[in-house]
Protein backbone atom coordinates (compact mmCIF):
# COMPACT_ATOMS: atom_id res chain seq x y z
CA UNK A 1 0.00 0.00 0.00
CA UNK A 2 1.17 3.86 -0.95
CA UNK A 3 2.16 6.14 1.74
CA UNK A 4 -1.14 8.02 0.02
CA UNK A 5 -3.54 5.42 0.56
CA UNK A 6 -2.34 4.43 4.44
CA UNK A 7 -3.21 8.32 4.93
CA UNK A 8 -5.89 8.52 3.54
CA UNK A 9 -7.24 4.93 5.10
CA UNK A 10 -6.05 5.96 8.43
CA UNK A 11 -7.61 9.30 8.20
CA UNK A 12 -10.62 7.40 6.84
CA UNK A 13 -10.60 5.10 10.27
CA UNK A 14 -10.35 8.79 12.67
CA UNK A 15 -13.44 9.68 10.92
CA UNK A 16 -15.90 6.79 10.81
CA UNK A 17 -14.34 6.47 14.58
CA UNK A 18 -16.29 9.71 15.57
CA UNK A 19 -18.92 8.54 13.79
CA UNK A 20 -19.41 5.59 15.68
CA UNK A 21 -18.95 7.13 18.87
CA UNK A 22 -22.01 9.73 17.83
CA UNK A 23 -23.98 6.99 16.83
CA UNK A 24 -23.43 5.47 20.23
CA UNK A 25 -24.35 8.65 22.30
CA UNK A 26 -27.58 8.68 20.34
CA UNK A 27 -28.44 4.98 22.06
CA UNK A 28 -29.64 6.99 25.02
CA UNK A 29 -32.99 8.03 23.21
CA UNK A 30 -33.81 4.47 23.71
CA UNK A 31 -33.52 3.59 27.33
CA UNK A 32 -35.00 7.37 27.79
CA UNK A 33 -37.79 6.52 25.84
CA UNK A 34 -38.56 3.08 27.79
CA UNK A 35 -38.84 4.94 31.07
CA UNK A 36 -41.10 8.03 29.12
CA UNK A 37 -43.28 5.33 27.82
CA UNK A 38 -43.65 3.05 30.59
CA UNK A 39 -44.53 6.20 32.67
CA UNK A 40 -46.96 6.87 30.89
CA UNK A 41 -48.60 3.32 30.08
CA UNK A 42 -47.65 2.95 26.61
CA UNK A 43 -45.03 0.13 27.63
CA UNK A 44 -43.57 -1.81 30.33
CA UNK A 45 -40.17 -2.00 30.88
CA UNK A 46 -38.26 -3.00 34.10
CA UNK A 47 -36.83 0.06 35.23
CA UNK A 48 -34.02 -1.42 36.47
CA UNK A 49 -33.62 -3.01 32.71
CA UNK A 50 -33.59 0.80 31.05
CA UNK A 51 -30.89 2.17 33.48
CA UNK A 52 -28.59 -0.39 32.72
CA UNK A 53 -29.52 0.06 29.30
CA UNK A 54 -28.27 4.19 29.91
CA UNK A 55 -25.09 3.08 31.96
CA UNK A 56 -24.24 0.58 29.06
CA UNK A 57 -24.88 3.87 26.28
CA UNK A 58 -23.28 5.93 28.43
CA UNK A 59 -20.14 4.24 29.33
CA UNK A 60 -19.44 2.59 25.91
CA UNK A 61 -19.79 6.92 24.83
CA UNK A 62 -17.54 7.74 27.26
CA UNK A 63 -14.51 4.85 26.40
CA UNK A 64 -15.19 5.82 22.79
CA UNK A 65 -14.34 9.04 23.72
CA UNK A 66 -11.01 8.15 25.45
CA UNK A 67 -9.87 6.12 22.79
CA UNK A 68 -11.07 8.99 20.29
CA UNK A 69 -8.61 11.06 21.19
CA UNK A 70 -5.35 9.02 21.95
CA UNK A 71 -4.00 8.72 17.89
CA UNK A 72 -2.58 5.55 19.15
CA UNK A 73 -6.19 4.07 20.26
CA UNK A 74 -7.68 4.29 17.05
CA UNK A 75 -7.46 0.64 15.89
CA UNK A 76 -8.62 -0.47 19.45
CA UNK A 77 -11.51 2.42 18.73
CA UNK A 78 -12.39 0.76 15.60
CA UNK A 79 -13.14 -2.35 17.10
CA UNK A 80 -14.81 -1.70 20.37
CA UNK A 81 -16.82 0.74 18.53
CA UNK A 82 -18.38 -2.04 16.28
CA UNK A 83 -18.03 -5.02 18.31
CA UNK A 84 -20.26 -2.83 21.17
CA UNK A 85 -22.58 -2.21 18.83
CA UNK A 86 -23.26 -5.65 18.38
CA UNK A 87 -23.51 -6.18 21.92
CA UNK A 88 -25.88 -3.13 22.62
CA UNK A 89 -28.72 -4.61 19.97
CA UNK A 90 -28.18 -8.17 21.13
CA UNK A 91 -28.82 -6.74 24.60
CA UNK A 92 -31.64 -4.26 23.20
CA UNK A 93 -33.35 -7.29 21.85
CA UNK A 94 -32.84 -9.78 24.80
CA UNK A 95 -36.51 -8.49 26.67
CA UNK A 96 -38.02 -8.43 23.43
CA UNK A 97 -39.56 -4.94 24.11
CA UNK A 98 -39.79 -4.08 20.69
CA UNK A 99 -39.00 -6.28 17.29
CA UNK A 100 -35.25 -5.46 16.39
CA UNK A 101 -34.98 -7.84 13.81
CA UNK A 102 -33.26 -5.49 10.88
CA UNK A 103 -31.39 -3.68 13.69
CA UNK A 104 -28.82 -7.04 13.87
CA UNK A 105 -27.51 -6.08 10.70
CA UNK A 106 -26.58 -2.75 11.54
CA UNK A 107 -23.22 -3.28 12.91
CA UNK A 108 -22.04 -5.85 9.72
CA UNK A 109 -23.18 -2.79 7.94
CA UNK A 110 -21.40 0.06 9.65
CA UNK A 111 -18.76 -1.57 9.50
CA UNK A 112 -18.29 -1.33 5.94
CA UNK A 113 -17.61 1.98 6.30
CA UNK A 114 -14.05 1.16 7.37
CA UNK A 115 -13.38 -0.26 4.00
CA UNK A 116 -11.93 -3.25 5.71
CA UNK A 117 -13.24 -6.69 5.09
CA UNK A 118 -11.61 -8.87 7.69
CA UNK A 119 -13.54 -6.34 10.36
CA UNK A 120 -16.66 -6.70 8.38
CA UNK A 121 -16.57 -10.39 8.06
CA UNK A 122 -15.68 -10.72 12.21
CA UNK A 123 -18.07 -8.13 12.85
CA UNK A 124 -20.74 -10.52 11.02
CA UNK A 125 -19.52 -13.69 12.64
CA UNK A 126 -19.64 -12.20 16.26
CA UNK A 127 -23.10 -10.87 15.63
CA UNK A 128 -24.33 -13.74 14.46
CA UNK A 129 -22.71 -15.83 17.32
CA UNK A 130 -24.13 -13.18 19.63
CA UNK A 131 -27.79 -13.01 18.29
CA UNK A 132 -27.63 -16.99 18.64
CA UNK A 133 -26.59 -16.69 22.33
CA UNK A 134 -28.70 -14.32 22.75
CA UNK A 135 -31.57 -16.72 21.72
CA UNK A 136 -30.17 -19.58 24.00
CA UNK A 137 -31.01 -17.13 26.60
CA UNK A 138 -34.29 -16.36 25.85
CA UNK A 139 -34.94 -20.25 25.62
CA UNK A 140 -32.99 -21.63 28.13
CA UNK A 141 -31.47 -19.11 30.31
CA UNK A 142 -28.24 -19.55 32.35
CA UNK A 143 -28.71 -21.43 35.25
CA UNK A 144 -29.93 -19.92 38.34
CA UNK A 145 -29.22 -16.17 37.27
CA UNK A 146 -30.84 -15.90 34.28
CA UNK A 147 -34.20 -17.26 34.02
CA UNK A 148 -35.61 -18.21 30.17
CA UNK A 149 -38.35 -15.39 28.28
CA UNK A 150 -39.50 -17.91 26.33
CA UNK A 151 -42.26 -19.12 28.11
CA UNK A 152 -43.07 -21.87 25.48
CA UNK A 153 -42.98 -25.36 26.71
CA UNK A 154 -41.57 -26.65 23.26
CA UNK A 155 -38.44 -24.49 23.95
CA UNK A 156 -35.47 -26.58 21.65
CA UNK A 157 -37.88 -26.46 18.50
CA UNK A 158 -38.40 -22.50 19.19
CA UNK A 159 -34.78 -22.31 19.55
CA UNK A 160 -33.99 -24.25 16.51
CA UNK A 161 -37.16 -22.68 13.86
CA UNK A 162 -35.34 -18.85 14.89
CA UNK A 163 -31.95 -20.14 15.28
CA UNK A 164 -32.06 -21.66 11.27
CA UNK A 165 -33.93 -18.54 10.57
CA UNK A 166 -30.90 -16.33 11.06
CA UNK A 167 -28.31 -18.66 9.84
CA UNK A 168 -29.97 -17.55 6.30
CA UNK A 169 -30.47 -14.45 7.11
CA UNK A 170 -26.53 -14.19 8.10
CA UNK A 171 -25.34 -15.92 5.29
CA UNK A 172 -26.84 -12.88 2.87
CA UNK A 173 -25.54 -10.91 5.61
CA UNK A 174 -22.18 -11.94 5.63
CA UNK A 175 -21.78 -11.68 1.75
CA UNK A 176 -23.31 -8.93 1.25
CA UNK A 177 -21.20 -6.97 3.79
CA UNK A 178 -18.33 -8.49 2.78
CA UNK A 179 -18.13 -7.78 -0.66
CA UNK A 180 -19.43 -4.33 0.02
CA UNK A 181 -16.56 -3.88 2.09
CA UNK A 182 -13.89 -5.34 -0.40
CA UNK A 183 -16.02 -4.08 -3.31
CA UNK A 184 -15.40 -0.42 -1.50
CA UNK A 185 -11.80 -0.85 -0.27
CA UNK A 186 -11.26 -1.44 -4.16
CA UNK A 187 -12.91 1.33 -5.20
CA UNK A 188 -11.69 3.71 -2.69
CA UNK A 189 -8.25 1.97 -3.36
CA UNK A 190 -8.31 3.15 -7.34
CA UNK A 191 -9.72 6.57 -6.43
CA UNK A 192 -7.27 7.32 -4.04
CA UNK A 193 -4.41 6.03 -6.44
CA UNK A 194 -5.76 8.50 -9.21
CA UNK A 195 -6.06 11.11 -7.25
CA UNK A 196 -2.21 10.14 -6.00
CA UNK A 197 -1.55 9.72 -9.65
CA UNK A 198 -3.30 13.00 -10.58
CA UNK A 199 -1.43 14.72 -8.24
CA UNK A 200 2.13 13.58 -9.25
CA UNK A 201 1.49 14.81 -12.56
CA UNK A 202 0.47 18.06 -11.71
CA UNK A 203 2.94 18.81 -9.81
CA UNK A 204 5.53 17.66 -12.45
CA UNK A 205 3.99 19.54 -15.33
CA UNK A 206 3.73 22.73 -12.53
CA UNK A 207 7.68 22.19 -12.94
CA UNK A 208 8.10 21.54 -15.73
CA UNK A 209 5.47 24.52 -16.24
CA UNK A 210 7.50 26.54 -13.68
CA UNK A 211 11.03 25.21 -15.91
CA UNK A 212 9.42 26.64 -18.90
CA UNK A 213 7.98 29.95 -17.48
CA UNK A 214 11.59 30.60 -16.30
CA UNK A 215 12.92 29.72 -20.10
CA UNK A 216 10.44 32.14 -21.73
CA UNK A 217 11.43 35.09 -19.04
CA UNK A 218 15.02 34.30 -19.74
CA UNK A 219 14.30 34.47 -23.50
CA UNK A 220 12.53 37.04 -23.36
CA UNK A 221 15.15 38.96 -21.49
CA UNK A 222 17.27 38.42 -24.34
CA UNK A 223 14.64 39.40 -26.53
CA UNK A 224 14.33 42.40 -25.24
CA UNK A 225 18.08 43.05 -25.11
CA UNK A 226 18.68 42.14 -28.56
CA UNK A 227 15.66 43.98 -29.74
CA UNK A 228 17.71 47.38 -27.69
CA UNK A 229 20.63 46.24 -29.63
CA UNK A 230 19.50 46.09 -32.92
CA UNK A 231 17.52 49.18 -32.74
CA UNK A 232 20.85 50.82 -30.70
CA UNK A 233 22.38 49.61 -34.01
CA UNK A 234 19.65 51.28 -36.62
CA UNK A 235 20.00 54.68 -34.41
CA UNK A 236 23.88 54.35 -35.12
CA UNK A 237 23.09 53.29 -38.54
CA UNK A 238 21.14 56.98 -39.03
CA UNK A 239 23.69 58.86 -37.10
CA UNK A 240 26.38 57.54 -39.61
CA UNK A 241 24.33 58.95 -42.39
CA UNK A 242 24.02 62.34 -40.52
CA UNK A 243 27.97 62.63 -41.07
CA UNK A 244 27.58 62.42 -44.37
CA UNK A 245 24.28 65.12 -44.98
CA UNK A 246 24.40 67.34 -42.08
CA UNK A 247 20.38 67.32 -41.75
CA UNK A 248 19.87 63.83 -42.26
CA UNK A 249 21.24 63.02 -38.77
CA UNK A 250 18.36 65.82 -37.10
CA UNK A 251 16.04 64.37 -39.69
CA UNK A 252 15.20 60.77 -38.95
CA UNK A 253 14.95 61.96 -35.19
CA UNK A 254 12.69 64.11 -35.93
CA UNK A 255 10.33 62.04 -38.11
CA UNK A 256 10.43 58.83 -36.18
CA UNK A 257 8.31 61.47 -33.73
CA UNK A 258 6.20 62.82 -36.00
CA UNK A 259 5.06 59.19 -37.60
CA UNK A 260 4.45 57.92 -33.99
CA UNK A 261 2.19 61.28 -33.16
CA UNK A 262 0.46 61.10 -37.10
CA UNK A 263 -0.52 57.68 -37.01
CA UNK A 264 -1.89 57.78 -33.31
CA UNK A 265 -3.66 60.56 -34.53
CA UNK A 266 -4.99 58.60 -37.43
CA UNK A 267 -6.28 56.04 -34.90
CA UNK A 268 -8.08 58.03 -32.36
CA UNK A 269 -10.03 59.59 -35.51
CA UNK A 270 -11.36 56.01 -35.98
CA UNK A 271 -8.61 55.38 -39.21
CA UNK A 272 -6.88 52.16 -39.45
CA UNK A 273 -7.54 50.98 -36.14
CA UNK A 274 -6.83 47.41 -36.59
CA UNK A 275 -3.61 48.21 -38.40
CA UNK A 276 -2.58 50.96 -36.40
CA UNK A 277 -1.74 49.31 -32.79
CA UNK A 278 0.49 50.36 -30.28
CA UNK A 279 3.27 47.37 -31.26
CA UNK A 280 2.83 48.67 -35.35
CA UNK A 281 2.85 52.32 -34.06
CA UNK A 282 5.93 51.61 -32.15
CA UNK A 283 7.23 49.55 -35.77
CA UNK A 284 6.75 52.32 -37.86
CA UNK A 285 8.39 54.78 -35.68
CA UNK A 286 11.58 52.94 -35.50
CA UNK A 287 11.55 52.30 -39.22
CA UNK A 288 11.85 56.33 -39.36
CA UNK A 289 15.69 56.33 -38.88
CA UNK A 290 15.99 54.20 -41.88
CA UNK A 291 14.04 55.69 -44.14
CA UNK A 292 16.37 58.38 -46.41
CA UNK A 293 19.16 55.31 -45.54
CA UNK A 294 19.63 55.34 -49.67
CA UNK A 295 21.17 58.90 -49.28
CA UNK A 296 24.48 57.31 -48.28
CA UNK A 297 24.98 56.04 -52.23
CA UNK A 298 24.61 60.34 -52.92
CA UNK A 299 27.68 62.40 -53.12
CA UNK A 300 27.94 65.10 -50.11
CA UNK A 301 28.56 67.72 -52.54
CA UNK A 302 24.94 67.08 -53.59
CA UNK A 303 23.17 66.37 -50.53
CA UNK A 304 24.73 69.18 -48.78
CA UNK A 305 24.59 71.76 -52.05
CA UNK A 306 23.45 75.47 -51.23
CA UNK A 307 21.67 76.35 -54.32
CA UNK A 308 19.05 73.97 -55.99
CA UNK A 309 19.73 70.76 -57.38
CA UNK A 310 20.56 70.35 -61.45
CA UNK A 311 18.48 68.06 -63.33
CA UNK A 312 21.16 65.61 -63.37
CA UNK A 313 21.59 66.12 -59.73
CA UNK A 314 18.01 65.77 -59.04
CA UNK A 315 17.73 61.95 -60.83
CA UNK A 316 20.87 60.94 -58.46
CA UNK A 317 18.46 62.65 -55.12
CA UNK A 318 15.42 60.37 -56.76
CA UNK A 319 17.51 56.90 -56.35
CA UNK A 320 17.89 57.00 -52.84
CA UNK A 321 14.53 55.10 -52.30
CA UNK A 322 15.65 52.15 -54.65
CA UNK A 323 19.32 52.11 -53.37
CA UNK A 324 17.61 52.27 -49.43
CA UNK A 325 15.57 49.33 -50.62
CA UNK A 326 18.73 47.21 -51.62
CA UNK A 327 20.54 48.23 -48.99
CA UNK A 328 17.52 47.31 -46.25
CA UNK A 329 17.08 43.58 -47.43
CA UNK A 330 20.25 43.10 -46.42
CA UNK A 331 18.82 43.69 -43.05
CA UNK A 332 19.13 40.84 -40.44
CA UNK A 333 15.08 39.99 -39.84
CA UNK A 334 14.08 42.33 -36.77
CA UNK A 335 10.66 40.89 -35.17
CA UNK A 336 10.34 37.89 -37.32
CA UNK A 337 10.59 40.31 -39.95
CA UNK A 338 8.14 42.21 -40.24
CA UNK A 339 10.18 45.57 -39.23
CA UNK A 340 12.24 44.50 -42.26
CA UNK A 341 9.13 44.91 -44.14
CA UNK A 342 7.98 47.70 -42.75
CA UNK A 343 11.51 49.68 -43.16
CA UNK A 344 11.61 48.48 -46.85
CA UNK A 345 8.25 49.69 -47.72
CA UNK A 346 8.75 53.20 -45.60
CA UNK A 347 12.41 53.85 -47.67
CA UNK A 348 11.13 52.63 -51.16
CA UNK A 349 7.96 54.29 -51.12
CA UNK A 350 8.17 57.62 -48.97
CA UNK A 351 8.20 59.53 -51.71
CA UNK A 352 5.26 58.63 -53.60
CA UNK A 353 1.94 61.11 -53.87
CA UNK A 354 -1.55 59.91 -52.96
CA UNK A 355 -2.20 61.34 -56.81
CA UNK A 356 0.32 59.09 -57.85
CA UNK A 357 2.55 61.70 -59.31
CA UNK A 358 5.48 60.78 -56.80
CA UNK A 359 8.07 58.33 -57.32
CA UNK A 360 10.03 55.73 -57.61
CA UNK A 361 6.96 53.90 -59.33
CA UNK A 362 3.76 56.79 -59.58
CA UNK A 363 1.76 54.29 -57.05
CA UNK A 364 -1.33 56.13 -56.23
CA UNK A 365 -3.92 55.70 -53.51
CA UNK A 366 -3.41 53.00 -51.25
CA UNK A 367 -1.83 50.88 -53.33
CA UNK A 368 1.27 52.87 -51.38
CA UNK A 369 1.67 51.05 -48.07
CA UNK A 370 -0.20 53.11 -45.16
CA UNK A 371 3.42 52.98 -43.11
CA UNK A 372 4.81 54.76 -46.15
CA UNK A 373 1.78 57.32 -46.24
CA UNK A 374 2.74 58.39 -42.66
CA UNK A 375 6.14 58.87 -43.68
CA UNK A 376 5.48 60.84 -46.14
CA UNK A 377 3.85 62.94 -44.42
CA UNK A 378 6.29 63.24 -41.66
CA UNK A 379 9.07 63.47 -44.36
CA UNK A 380 7.39 66.57 -45.84
CA UNK A 381 6.26 68.25 -42.54
CA UNK A 382 9.82 68.01 -41.13
CA UNK A 383 11.69 69.14 -44.51
CA UNK A 384 9.22 72.27 -44.44
CA UNK A 385 10.03 73.31 -41.08
CA UNK A 386 13.53 72.76 -40.36
CA UNK A 387 16.42 74.61 -41.65
CA UNK A 388 18.03 73.61 -45.43
CA UNK A 389 21.46 74.95 -46.41
CA UNK A 390 19.21 76.14 -49.44
CA UNK A 391 16.51 77.40 -47.62
CA UNK A 392 15.29 78.73 -44.56
CA UNK A 393 12.41 77.09 -42.34
CA UNK A 394 8.53 77.31 -42.91
CA UNK A 395 6.69 78.22 -39.85
CA UNK A 396 4.61 75.66 -38.83
CA UNK A 397 1.19 77.56 -39.57
CA UNK A 398 3.00 78.11 -42.90
CA UNK A 399 3.54 74.13 -43.34
CA UNK A 400 -0.23 73.41 -42.17
CA UNK A 401 -1.31 75.31 -45.11
CA UNK A 402 0.83 73.31 -47.66
CA UNK A 403 -1.03 69.94 -45.69
CA UNK A 404 -4.42 71.86 -46.66
CA UNK A 405 -3.49 72.85 -50.19
CA UNK A 406 -1.92 69.51 -51.04
CA UNK A 407 -4.53 67.42 -49.16
CA UNK A 408 -5.70 64.61 -51.80
CA UNK A 409 -2.94 65.16 -54.27
CA UNK A 410 -0.05 64.89 -52.15
CA UNK A 411 -1.06 63.42 -49.33
CA UNK A 412 -4.05 61.13 -48.22
CA UNK A 413 -7.21 63.50 -46.89
CA UNK A 414 -7.46 62.11 -43.35
CA UNK A 415 -3.71 61.74 -42.82
CA UNK A 416 -3.33 65.21 -43.95
CA UNK A 417 -6.39 66.40 -41.26
CA UNK A 418 -4.38 64.55 -39.07
CA UNK A 419 -1.17 66.49 -39.31
CA UNK A 420 -3.15 69.87 -38.75
CA UNK A 421 -4.99 68.36 -35.99
CA UNK A 422 -1.80 67.94 -34.53
CA UNK A 423 -0.67 71.69 -35.08
CA UNK A 424 -0.51 72.83 -31.23
CA UNK A 425 1.85 69.58 -30.43
CA UNK A 426 4.65 69.97 -33.25
CA UNK A 427 4.65 73.20 -32.68
CA UNK A 428 6.02 72.42 -28.85
CA UNK A 429 8.21 69.33 -30.50
CA UNK A 430 9.70 71.96 -33.13
CA UNK A 431 10.62 74.32 -30.81
CA UNK A 432 12.06 71.77 -28.15
CA UNK A 433 13.92 70.61 -31.72
CA UNK A 434 15.44 73.68 -32.56
CA UNK A 435 16.43 74.67 -29.07
CA UNK A 436 18.58 71.28 -28.05
CA UNK A 437 19.89 71.51 -32.34
CA UNK A 438 20.62 75.28 -32.64
CA UNK A 439 24.33 74.85 -31.52
CA UNK A 440 25.23 71.81 -33.23
CA UNK A 441 23.21 73.40 -36.49
CA UNK A 442 24.85 76.83 -36.34
CA UNK A 443 28.28 75.15 -36.86
CA UNK A 444 27.44 72.52 -39.12
CA UNK A 445 25.85 75.91 -41.28
CA UNK A 446 28.57 77.89 -40.88
CA UNK A 447 30.91 74.97 -41.69
CA UNK A 448 29.37 74.27 -44.97
CA UNK A 449 28.96 77.74 -45.78
CA UNK A 450 32.69 78.35 -45.52
CA UNK A 451 33.45 75.26 -47.30
CA UNK A 452 31.29 76.33 -50.41
CA UNK A 453 32.72 79.77 -50.37
CA UNK A 454 36.33 78.15 -50.75
CA UNK A 455 34.87 76.02 -53.74
CA UNK A 456 34.33 79.78 -55.35
CA UNK A 457 37.53 80.61 -55.06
Amino acid sequence: MSEQDELFFTENVVNVNRMVRKVMAATVIVPLSFIILTHIGIWSVSYNYSMIMLGLSVLIYLILLYANKNPKLQVFSMYFGILSAVLYVDFLGYNRVVQISITYGCAPFLSCLYYNKKLTNLTSIFAYLSIVAVHAIQAFGIGDFIAPVISNKNTVTWFIGHVSGITIEYVFVFLIAGFLASRNYKTIQNLVKTKSDRDAAYDKLSERNKYIMQQNLELESANRELNSTQYKIIQFVAQCLGKHDIFTGFHVMHTKKFVEIIAKELRDEGYYEEELTDKNIALFSTAAFLHDIGKIHVPEGILNKMGPFTPAEYEMMKCHPKVGKELLEYLPPIEGGKFNDIAIMMAYHHHEKWDGSGYPNGLSGEQIPLCARIMTAADSLDAMISQRLYKDPLSVDEAMDVFEKCKGSHFEPCIADAVINCKHLITLIDQDFKTSEASENAKELEWWHSYHENLKL
